[in-house]
């Protein structure tokens, strides 16, 4: 009975561990997202036309000097150092949760480091070939990881403070009830990145009529999202407070990020005709490659990463069992 309780506690430690690792891996990924951001949005992502060396050197012994004297070159460098530090961070949450993790937690390692290795590879791809295609495609797995992660947060958060943590997904309702709502709005939110992604990836060479096709979907999705979010609102309204919570935190994240959506057009297209006719004129100038136009559009990206973060937290929490973990039940006299 001693050894079975060291081995637990032992277990317990190692899970707090991990739960501590996942945590730094989200504040390293999202950073990560937006430095990201800011190479596709000032095209730099071929200021560094090697991998996964720079320049002939060593990706971490490249020169001071020669990283921070170029603009382009900061900002491709500074991206590559950060996803170096995701992916160490990921083996090492990988290797504890699989010498002291469930069978579900040691899943879910491998998988992190599955898919950080395929981002990190799409990427190395994408400077090699120059294929747009492949940018497009990293773009969309990286928030697939941001979001792996998060729900790694959760799990983890879980099994340190939940019930049996030996269960599979599947034996939670995480796809029965109003879970599956929250689901569907996740797969919605992830949609509607994949979309935007086609937007941000639009090669030269494409027809106008392209890209206004991508920006209605790309409105019709954002509609979407208002309107699974409300349904979930309405089916779990009753709920307690901790599983309205992530629903009140992903209905503020969609609101910035409808705004942010609107300046967006903004700092890139200018105001509409129609609302500077009959709303307001208001005088701007459009500078292609300014500071407000790389922020502005580079926050968009990176809150719909986030939005999709809370999506997955706000479905976990909802289709986890929360009880308490090894509670007795005195029995009668």
């Amino acid at each position: 009975m001693e050894r079975g309780g060291s081995v637990d506690r032992a277990a317990e430690r190692g899970t707090r561990w991990a739960y501590r690792l996942a945590w730094v891996l989200w504040a390293v990924t999202f950073p990560l997202i937006w430095m990201g951001g800011f190479v596709t949005t000032y095209n730099a992502g071929m200021a560094v036309p090697d991998w996964p060396n720079t320049y002939g050197y060593n990706l971490f012994l490249y020169p001071i000097e020669s990283w921070l004297k170029t603009w382009d070159i900061f900002l491709e460098h500074s991206h590559r150092l950060i996803a170096s530090a995701a992916g160490f961070v990921s083996i090492a949450l990988m290797v504890i949760l699989w010498r002291t993790g469930s069978a579900l937690l040691r899943r879910l390692g491998v998988v992190v480091f599955i898919l950080v290795c395929v981002q990190g590879i799409i990427g190395g791809l994408r400077v090699l070939g120059q294929e747009l295609l492949l940018a497009n495609l990293h773009g969309c797995v990286a928030p697939l990881f941001f979001g792996l992660v998060t729900g790694v947060v959760v799990v983890t958060g879980h099994a340190i403070a939940g019930p049996d943590q030996s269960k599979g997904l599947g034996e939670w309702s995480l796809f029965r009830g109003g879970a599956a709502w929250r689901f569907l709005l996740v797969m919605i939110i992830y949609t509607q990145i994949v979309i935007g992604a086609q937007l941000r990836h639009l090669p030269p060479t494409l027809s106008p009529q392209w890209a206004f096709f991508w920006t209605i979907v790309h409105l019709i999705f954002a509609g979407l999202i208002g309107v699974a979010l409300g349904i979930v609102w309405w089916r779990d309204r009753r709920e307690d407070r901790s599983k309205l919570l992530w629903l009140k935190i992903l209905g503020a994240i969609y609101a910035v990020q409808l705004t942010l959506g609107l300046f967006t057009w903004v700092v890139n297209y200018n105001f509409p005709i129609w609302f500077l006719n009959y709303f307001l004129a208001i005088s701007y100038t459009v500078v292609h490659g300014g500071a407000a136009q790389a922020l502005v559009t580079t926050a968009h990206t990176a809150t719909g990463s986030l939005l999709l973060a809370a999506g997955v937290a706000c479905w976990l929490t909802a289709g986890l069992d929360w009880s308490p973990r090894n509670v007795r039940v005195p029995s009668p006299g």
